[in-house]
């Protein structure tokens, strides 16, 4: 069902996606759950991603696809 995570690391959020590994690094983390966002245009359906923040807890998230135009 989580194919995707966003992990706080070094001050940074890291994209991971399950299969293909680190998918990119962003400064906040918005800009890596939209990222994750693009990735749901994929299937064109909503992604559960899960979010590890730089204490260690978990939380998690649904993210929809960008609108198409």
């Amino acid at each position: 069902m989580f194919d995707l995570s966003v992990v706080a690391f070094d001050g940074r959020w890291i994209l991971v996606d399950e299969r293909e590994g680190e998918l990119g690094d962003f400064a906040t983390r918005d800009e890596a759950l939209k990222a994750a966002g693009d990735f749901a245009v994929l299937d064109r359906e909503p992604r559960h991603v899960l979010i590890q923040d730089d204490v260690g807890e978990w939380d998690e998230t649904v993210v929809e696809p960008p609108q198409m135009h």
